[in-house]
């Protein structure tokens, strides 16, 4: 009887002991958590940027076609709002799924986290990209939408003050060196930026197929 007690004395002393241990550590843990959840959001966020904002936004946020982002001041729930829905009239595109768009609302969310966290990473910390596609597996419209059609129009119809018209007739009058030496290296004086260190040889080549050969 004594023993049981005992027994009982010692893990109730326990209980005590450890209720408030556990309560005073708890908040540490859960922030530690968020901080890990928030920093693979940054993460992930930056490597979308890379791959489809800084064209028109700028490698570093400052701005190009589009506005600086990089220290906006914009709330989480404005940003979300833009780059799901895009802004009429403008060369901002819709990028959210359900307006016909490539981002799923997870995308969308490690792309707010990202430019609300600059300093935690930046584009060229991102993950490295996957092997550039072989040309078998270049989805040509995939890479107009993603890359051109925020200055170039969904329809390759061209964009006022921006890009002009990219189908067989607008670029009947260039060669295929002419058009490719255009998309490797821009134009000068103008918001067409160089996309040799961006997109593959494979992939310049399946635009280049589409936008001359290709009827919308």
């Amino acid at each position: 009887m004594q023993q049981k007690i005992i027994i009982g004395f010692v893990l109730t002393l326990i209980i005590v002991v450890f209720i408030p241990v556990y309560w005073a550590m708890e908040p540490a843990r859960q922030e530690a958590a968020l901080n890990r959840q928030r920093d693979e959001a940054v993460a992930r966020g930056a490597e979308l940027f890379s791959a489809n904002c800084a064209v028109c936004h700028g490698a570093q946020g400052e701005g190009n076609i589009g506005p600086a982002l990089k220290g906006t001041r914009l709330s989480e729930n404005t940003l979300k709002k833009t780059i799901a829905r895009g802004v009429p009239g403008t060369a901002m595109a819709a990028w959210s799924k359900e307006d016909a768009g490539p981002f799923h609302p997870q995308n969308l969310s490690d792309l707010v986290t990202f430019i609300k966290n600059w300093d935690g990473a930046t584009p060229s910390s991102a993950p490295p990209a996957e092997p550039p596609a072989t040309p078998a597996a270049v989805s040509a419209d995939k890479l107009f939408a993603n890359t051109c059609a925020a200055c170039h129009g969904v329809n390759r119809e061209g964009i006022s003050g921006l890009g002009p018209a990219l189908t067989p007739g607008s670029l009947a009058g260039l060669s295929d060196d002419e058009i490719r030496n255009t998309i490797l290296n821009g134009r000068s004086a103008t918001v067409m930026p160089a996309f040799k260190n961006r997109l593959s040889p494979e992939e310049i080549d399946a635009l280049l197929r589409l936008i001359k050969y290709t009827a919308p």
